[in-house]
Order: C-alpha cells, then structure tokens, then sequence
C-alpha cells in the first residue's frame, strides 16, 4: 500500500505542475494550438526543467505534515484535536508565502518549514491568504457553524488528498477533509468537494474501485447540509463519463474547476474514463484534465491524486517524474505520512515536533 500512497502524492504533483502553464489560456482551443491535443512527451513542455509546483502542491504537503504532527502528538500525550494541528501546518504554509507573517518561532518549526524551496509564490487563492491571514492575526479557527467566508474555490478540495490517506475510514476521512476545508473555504461546496474527494481516495487506495469509493461517498454526502449542489455535480460527472472517455467540450460543461464541486467533477469524470493503467493513459488523463479553459492545474492535480492511488507507482510517466520540482519532498512526505499514520512509528520530533 506504501507504494500508492508515494503515487498518490506524486500523481498530484505532476498533474499540478503539468496544469500550471495552461491554467490562465481561455480555451481549450488555445491551449491545443499551442501545445497540441496529446499529452507532451516531458512534465516541462512549456519551459526549462523542473517543472514548477503551484500552490496545490505546496499546500497538500503541509496537510501531510499536519496530519503526521497530529499522530506524533496523539501516541504522545492521548489528547489532539487533528484539525487544529493541519491549521497550524496551513499557518506554516501562509508563511512560506508571506514573509513576516505573525506566527510564533515554534509554529515556524519542522523540516518542511525550513525546506526552501517551498518558500515560492505560486499563484496562491486570494481566499486561502486571505483566511489564513485573519487566523494568524489571532481570528478563532473557523468551524462549520463559523465559517470565515462564503467561497466554495477549490483551494480546499485540492489539497485534502492525504487525509484520505491517513485516516482509519471514510467517515473519518470525509469528516477530517470538511473540518479542515472549512478552515479557509466557508460554502458548503468548497468544504464538502474537499470531504468527498477524500472519502474517495481512502477507498481507492485501500482496492475500491472508483464507482464504489463514489457510492460509499454518496452515502457520507447524503447527510450533509448544503449538498445539493454537490450532489448534481457528481451526478453530471458520472454522466459525461458514462458517454465515453470526455472531449474538451464534454470537460468545459462540467465547468472552469474554479470552484470546489467543479473541479471535483472534472477530475472524477477524467479518472473514471482512464483507458487502462500504463503511463501513457495516465499521461492523457492528466492531459485531459488540463486541456480546457479553467483552473488546469488543480484539476489535473486531483485526477493524478485518484489515479495515483488507484494504480500505484508504474502507472506514473517516468520521464515526467524526471522533471518534477521537489520530487524529493513529495517522496519523503508519503513515506513518512505512512511511517507515523499506517504503522504507528515514532517520527524524528525535531522533523515533526509534536508540540
């Protein structure tokens, strides 16, 4: 399984950095003029290597250290409020971003901190500095009845795959994703997109399929107030999938992925219609999730996050991981998410301090 939970990450990773140079080309038409309608041999077809990670990325990874500091904290003192240690991870991220930002010398701690590499701008959501900025300032930690906004941007959705990872089962998963999503994405659909997608990869990593990672979703989703609009995107996902392995057009009538449910629907329609599991089908289901006029980079990243997990780490293109930005960091963050939440292993507490 530690193999695809390595896949899982990397798949998200090169989907995000293959998505970054088209994500602001209006159309799919200009992007397929400028860049062709097949995937491109390299990750770096539209400039030198590496091929740069955005902010969807950088964001899952800090996730993936909050989760392992909350499972170091929980063997070590029997009481943690998880949530609250991925928003301090998150804080760590905004920081990254913000040089000065007010946090404490201690919330600046770990290795992913001082990792600097991570310290880029890369087109970060307005709505994830923005609620992040309020909490640093000292605003409560926001909660479901509390929301912070009313943004259902994808910036939630897309960095939740490692707590579909972690997580004991999909409940929990589903659970984990919407409390912490709501930490900055206060609409029903950017918190619940974010549950949802989680949900499905801690099934599809763990030999569901992916109709049946959905099906079990439905249920969790089912009980949620604000659904509905997430409901009738998941319902047009599995629609444009059960015609056949989607165009452009077919993509861009589930929308820009701009939006949590969006993006959400993009990457599910795209993993579902995946022909087979080499790396050349999973190259052109990345590809298809990034050839259209909207927010590529995320929607890739998520549909190489499920694909990743479906198929472990021979699906992935070798040659595209050849020019991945921080494979390293991408790599060591699985292994260790696997170490500490899959296996119960003390971790080095000054790589993740616990308190």
């Amino acid at each position: 399984m530690k193999g695809r939970w390595r896949a899982c990450l990397l798949g998200g990773a090169l989907g995000d950095a293959l998505g970054y140079p088209v994500e602001f080309i209006s159309s799919w038409k200009a992007i397929e003029r400028a860049h062709g309608s097949n995937a491109p041999g390299h990750l770096a077809y539209a400039g030198p290597a590496p091929a740069v990670i955005t902010d969807d990325t950088q964001m899952t990874l800090f996730v993936a250290e909050g989760l392992i500091r909350a499972a170091q904290r929980s063997r070590g003192r029997g009481i943690c409020h998880p949530p609250s240690v991925i928003r301090n991870a998150l804080l760590r991220w905004y920081a990254t971003q913000v040089p000065g930002a007010s946090l404490s010398d201690g919330q600046k701690s770990g290795w992913l901190f001082r990792e600097a590499r991570l310290h880029q701008r890369r087109a970060p959501g307005n709505t994830n500095l923005a609620a992040l900025r309020a909490q640093a300032g000292g605003a409560e930690m926001p909660d479901v009845q509390h929301p912070p906004n009313d943004s259902k941007g994808c910036g939630a959705v897309m960095r939740s795959a490692p707590i579909g990872l972690a997580c004991n089962d999909a409940s929990a998963a589903f659970a984990m994703a919407r409390d912490t999503g709501v930490i900055t994405h206060g609409h029903p659909s950017g918190y619940l997109s974010a549950a949802y997608f989680a949900a499905v990869i801690h099934g599809v990593v763990r030999d569901a399929s992916l109709p049946d990672a959905m099906d079990a979703a439905d249920v969790l989703l089912a009980k949620e107030r604000g659904r509905d609009e997430m409901t009738w995107a998941i319902a047009k996902a599995r629609e444009v999938a059960a015609r056949g392995v989607p165009d452009p057009t077919a993509i861009e009538s589930l929308g820009g992925g701009w939006v949590g449910e969006q993006a959400l629907a993009i990457a599910l329609a795209c993993a579902l219609t995946v022909e087979g599991s080499s790396p050349d089908a999973f190259a052109a289901a990345l590809w298809r999730a990034s050839l259209h006029g909207g927010d590529s980079d995320s929607t890739a990243s998520l549909t190489g996050n499920i694909l990743g997990a479906m198929y472990g780490g021979a699906s992935l293109p070798w040659l595209w991981l050849d020019d991945l930005e921080l494979r390293d960091v991408v790599e060591r963050l699985a292994e260790d998410l696997f170490a500490s939440t899959a296996l119960g292993r003390e971790l080095d507490d000054l790589a993740y301090p616990a308190v």
